[in-house]
Protein backbone atom coordinates (compact mmCIF):
# COMPACT_ATOMS: atom_id res chain seq x y z
CA UNK A 1 0.00 0.00 0.00
CA UNK A 2 1.53 3.08 -1.21
CA UNK A 3 1.61 6.45 1.28
CA UNK A 4 -0.92 7.79 -0.74
CA UNK A 5 -3.52 5.16 -0.53
CA UNK A 6 -2.59 3.96 3.76
CA UNK A 7 -5.21 7.39 4.81
CA UNK A 8 -7.41 7.64 1.73
CA UNK A 9 -10.20 5.72 4.12
CA UNK A 10 -9.39 7.58 7.80
CA UNK A 11 -12.09 10.25 7.87
CA UNK A 12 -9.28 12.26 10.60
CA UNK A 13 -6.76 12.75 7.58
CA UNK A 14 -9.59 13.83 5.23
CA UNK A 15 -8.92 17.34 5.60
CA UNK A 16 -4.97 17.07 5.53
CA UNK A 17 -3.20 17.93 2.31
CA UNK A 18 -2.04 14.22 0.24
CA UNK A 19 1.74 15.79 0.56
CA UNK A 20 1.48 16.15 4.22
CA UNK A 21 -0.54 13.00 4.45
CA UNK A 22 2.22 11.18 2.73
CA UNK A 23 4.76 12.74 4.56
CA UNK A 24 3.19 11.31 7.79
CA UNK A 25 2.84 8.23 6.17
CA UNK A 26 6.14 7.27 5.76
CA UNK A 27 6.94 7.45 9.74
CA UNK A 28 4.32 4.73 10.00
CA UNK A 29 4.38 1.09 10.03
CA UNK A 30 2.10 -1.65 9.20
CA UNK A 31 1.30 -4.07 11.87
CA UNK A 32 -0.50 -7.62 11.25
CA UNK A 33 -2.17 -9.36 14.11
CA UNK A 34 -4.34 -12.62 14.70
CA UNK A 35 -7.67 -12.71 16.45
CA UNK A 36 -7.53 -12.18 20.46
CA UNK A 37 -4.32 -10.60 20.24
CA UNK A 38 -3.57 -7.76 22.22
CA UNK A 39 -2.05 -4.44 20.68
CA UNK A 40 -1.96 -2.48 24.24
CA UNK A 41 -3.08 -2.60 27.54
CA UNK A 42 -4.70 -0.39 29.61
CA UNK A 43 -2.33 1.88 31.58
CA UNK A 44 0.60 1.18 29.45
CA UNK A 45 3.13 4.02 28.26
CA UNK A 46 1.40 5.27 24.74
CA UNK A 47 4.07 6.09 22.06
CA UNK A 48 2.05 5.16 19.20
CA UNK A 49 -1.36 6.45 17.38
CA UNK A 50 -3.03 3.37 15.64
CA UNK A 51 -4.97 3.25 12.58
CA UNK A 52 -7.04 0.09 11.37
CA UNK A 53 -6.79 -0.88 8.02
CA UNK A 54 -8.87 -4.05 7.97
CA UNK A 55 -10.27 -6.26 11.04
CA UNK A 56 -11.67 -5.62 14.27
CA UNK A 57 -10.30 -3.99 17.19
CA UNK A 58 -12.51 -4.19 20.63
CA UNK A 59 -11.49 -1.51 23.29
CA UNK A 60 -11.98 -2.79 27.01
CA UNK A 61 -11.32 -2.13 30.74
CA UNK A 62 -10.60 -4.30 33.10
CA UNK A 63 -13.28 -4.03 36.22
CA UNK A 64 -12.47 -5.54 39.55
CA UNK A 65 -15.64 -6.73 41.81
CA UNK A 66 -15.27 -7.22 45.31
CA UNK A 67 -18.24 -9.97 46.92
CA UNK A 68 -18.71 -10.84 50.45
CA UNK A 69 -18.59 -14.44 50.48
CA UNK A 70 -19.76 -16.52 53.96
CA UNK A 71 -19.35 -20.47 54.18
CA UNK A 72 -21.38 -21.36 56.79
CA UNK A 73 -20.72 -24.87 58.21
CA UNK A 74 -22.31 -25.16 61.94
CA UNK A 75 -25.52 -22.44 63.12
CA UNK A 76 -22.61 -21.23 65.60
CA UNK A 77 -19.98 -20.61 62.70
CA UNK A 78 -19.74 -18.81 59.90
CA UNK A 79 -16.52 -17.73 57.93
CA UNK A 80 -16.76 -14.58 55.70
CA UNK A 81 -14.22 -13.29 52.89
CA UNK A 82 -14.09 -10.97 50.41
CA UNK A 83 -13.41 -12.52 47.04
CA UNK A 84 -12.46 -10.46 43.80
CA UNK A 85 -13.99 -11.26 40.82
CA UNK A 86 -11.97 -9.59 37.47
CA UNK A 87 -13.58 -9.11 34.25
CA UNK A 88 -13.10 -7.53 30.68
CA UNK A 89 -16.00 -5.12 29.59
CA UNK A 90 -16.01 -4.45 25.79
CA UNK A 91 -16.69 -0.23 26.16
CA UNK A 92 -16.30 0.41 22.17
CA UNK A 93 -15.44 -1.93 18.81
CA UNK A 94 -12.77 -0.30 16.09
CA UNK A 95 -13.90 -0.87 12.62
CA UNK A 96 -11.29 0.25 9.34
CA UNK A 97 -11.28 3.93 8.79
CA UNK A 98 -11.02 4.56 12.46
CA UNK A 99 -8.10 5.45 14.90
CA UNK A 100 -7.12 4.02 18.45
CA UNK A 101 -4.60 4.95 20.96
CA UNK A 102 -5.22 8.49 20.75
CA UNK A 103 -3.47 8.51 24.49
CA UNK A 104 -0.27 9.04 23.03
CA UNK A 105 -1.16 12.73 21.47
CA UNK A 106 -2.42 13.88 25.08
CA UNK A 107 -1.33 13.72 28.74
CA UNK A 108 -0.33 11.57 30.80
CA UNK A 109 0.12 9.56 27.33
CA UNK A 110 -1.11 6.52 29.06
CA UNK A 111 -3.45 3.98 27.11
CA UNK A 112 -6.63 4.49 28.86
CA UNK A 113 -8.47 1.15 27.60
CA UNK A 114 -7.00 -2.30 26.52
CA UNK A 115 -7.31 -2.84 22.63
CA UNK A 116 -7.72 -6.52 21.57
CA UNK A 117 -8.21 -7.96 17.86
CA UNK A 118 -11.95 -9.83 17.48
CA UNK A 119 -10.93 -10.76 13.86
CA UNK A 120 -7.13 -10.92 12.48
CA UNK A 121 -6.29 -7.31 12.08
CA UNK A 122 -4.11 -5.15 9.66
CA UNK A 123 -2.87 -1.80 11.62
CA UNK A 124 -0.64 1.27 10.42
CA UNK A 125 1.51 2.82 13.68
CA UNK A 126 2.47 5.77 13.89
CA UNK A 127 4.99 6.82 16.36
CA UNK A 128 3.62 9.77 18.68
CA UNK A 129 6.89 11.89 19.14
CA UNK A 130 7.03 11.74 15.37
CA UNK A 131 3.68 13.22 14.33
CA UNK A 132 3.78 15.76 17.33
CA UNK A 133 7.42 16.97 15.99
CA UNK A 134 5.83 17.23 12.33
CA UNK A 135 2.60 19.19 13.99
CA UNK A 136 5.09 21.36 15.98
CA UNK A 137 7.14 22.31 12.55
CA UNK A 138 3.49 22.24 10.07
CA UNK A 139 1.14 23.75 13.05
CA UNK A 140 -2.00 24.47 10.75
CA UNK A 141 -1.25 20.99 9.66
CA UNK A 142 -1.52 20.00 13.47
CA UNK A 143 -4.42 21.95 14.17
CA UNK A 144 -6.57 20.76 11.83
CA UNK A 145 -5.55 17.13 12.49
CA UNK A 146 -6.27 17.99 16.27
CA UNK A 147 -9.32 19.20 15.57
CA UNK A 148 -10.47 15.78 14.06
CA UNK A 149 -8.81 14.25 17.06
CA UNK A 150 -11.14 16.00 19.96
CA UNK A 151 -14.18 15.00 17.79
CA UNK A 152 -12.81 10.86 18.05
CA UNK A 153 -12.44 11.86 21.52
CA UNK A 154 -15.73 13.77 22.25
CA UNK A 155 -17.77 10.56 20.44
CA UNK A 156 -16.22 7.64 22.52
CA UNK A 157 -16.37 9.39 25.74
CA UNK A 158 -20.30 10.58 24.79
CA UNK A 159 -20.59 6.61 23.53
CA UNK A 160 -19.12 5.25 26.88
CA UNK A 161 -21.11 7.71 28.83
CA UNK A 162 -24.49 6.73 27.38
CA UNK A 163 -23.99 3.03 27.68
CA UNK A 164 -23.05 3.82 31.37
CA UNK A 165 -25.88 5.20 32.13
CA UNK A 166 -28.13 2.62 30.57
CA UNK A 167 -26.38 0.16 32.55
CA UNK A 168 -26.82 2.21 35.61
CA UNK A 169 -30.57 2.90 34.97
CA UNK A 170 -31.09 -1.05 34.46
CA UNK A 171 -29.22 -2.07 36.95
CA UNK A 172 -30.61 0.52 39.73
CA UNK A 173 -33.31 2.18 38.77
CA UNK A 174 -32.22 5.45 39.27
CA UNK A 175 -33.40 8.69 37.47
CA UNK A 176 -30.36 10.49 39.23
CA UNK A 177 -26.39 9.92 39.15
Amino acid sequence: MSEKELFQNFPIFSDIPQEHASEIARHGEIMEFESNDTVFHDGENACELYGLLDGEIELSFLVKEKLLKTNIQFEEYIQTHIETIEKQIVVDSIEPGEIFGWSSLVKPNRFSATAKCSKPARIFSLPADKLKLYFEQNPQIGFVFMEHLTEVISHRLKNRTNKLIEAWSEAFDVNRI
